[in-house]
């Protein structure tokens, strides 16, 4: 063995083929293992800053307050993708809302539309693929304040609401803020989607 090789830890080559597994069933529109797995249930609220630059759909109204659902986990010591799931409830109307499906990834094209293995908060979520706001195609992300492998999503904690162009990186829009534990169930659907942002294939199958 060259001088200065390491031995690839076989928990590092588990993590990076979950990552692979991972992104390959987003393309194509089953991201079951990352979505379905359990998290804990947040009140919350979504601000969009009153001086962001944001397409003109309802939801990303300048200045607006969405109360929210949010769902993150698994909550799990280990390298594995993360989920952060948001809902932003009757934004349309009573009964009608928005859903935005966020699992860990990284930043840029083509980073953003990988879901990489992290710790319980990750460094940055993304919705992976594309919505079209009006004629715009961007994509959705959060970013939290802090991160860590020993924190943990709580009431109190807060996240960068971000947007990004197909190729680009993410910018701050708003301010996700998790304000108490939500009992009982929520389901979260990548297709529950209206205002003017219409996700595409594979984002509708979510």
């Amino acid at each position: 063995m060259k001088k200065g090789m390491r031995i690839a830890d076989p928990a590092d080559l588990l993590a990076g083929a979950r990552a692979l597994r991972d992104t390959a069933a987003a393309v194509v529109g089953y991201t079951g293992d990352v979505f379905s797995a359990p998290g804990e249930t947040f009140e919350a609220s979504l601000t969009v800053d009153p001086t962001a630059t944001v397409p003109s759909v309802v939801a990303l109204r300048p200045g607006v307050t969405h109360r929210a659902l949010v769902q993150a986990g698994p909550d799990d010591r280990g390298q594995t993708a993360r989920k952060l799931c948001i809902k932003l409830c009757d934004v349309y109307g009573d009964g009608r809302h928005q859903d935005f499906l966020l699992a860990s990834s990284g930043d840029g094209a083509p980073l953003h539309h990988a879901v990489l293995p992290s710790d319980p908060v990750a460094p940055l979520y993304s919705s992976l693929w594309l919505y079209l706001a009006g004629l715009q195609p961007i994509l959705f992300g959060a970013r939290p304040n802090t991160t860590g492998r020993t924190l943990r999503f709580a009431a109190g904690s807060e996240l960068s609401f971000m947007i990004s162009p197909p190729v680009g990186q993410f910018r701050r829009v708003g301010t996700l803020r998790l304000t108490a534990v939500h009992d009982g169930p929520v389901r979260f659907a990548g297709s529950t989607s209206g205002g003017g942002l219409r996700p595409l294939p594979p984002v509708l199958f979510y």
